[in-house]
């Protein structure tokens, strides 16, 4: 289940997503995109929180395990990002911005990987 290869996806599925989620962030708030891009602990949890895609797709087919991958790591992210990390945006954007990254990331990952035969 946790080979190299699927580590090695969920990273960048991680990083991409959360680049993903800071362009949309820059486009509503006009934060500055480099500094969301670069900010090693939003990398950081971006990819811990991916490493989850792996189980779930081990575990689940089909559109299960994307609608799964996608809460899972879109109510990850929007719970740290408030209760942790104290994002003082209101709840439904953090909800919304965080739900790009879990989509850009689910997409990533499955589409990378390779399916159980």
């Amino acid at each position: 289940m946790f080979t190299t290869r699927n580590i090695l996806i969920a990273v960048v599925a991680g990083i991409l997503g959360c680049i993903a989620n800071s362009i949309a962030i820059t486009v509503v708030t006009g934060t500055p995109v480099m500094g969301l891009i670069l900010s090693a602990g939003r990398e950081f949890w971006s990819v811990v929180f991916a490493l989850a895609l792996i189980p779930i797709f081990a575990r689940m087919g089909g559109a299960a395990a994307w609608i799964t991958g996608i809460v899972v790591l879109n109510l990850l992210a929007t719970l740290s990002a408030k209760l942790i990390w104290g994002a003082a945006a209101p709840w439904g954007l953090v909800f919304i911005f965080n739900g790009i990254y879990a989509i850009v990331a689910t997409a990533v990952y499955a589409l990378a990987r390779k399916p159980a035969h």
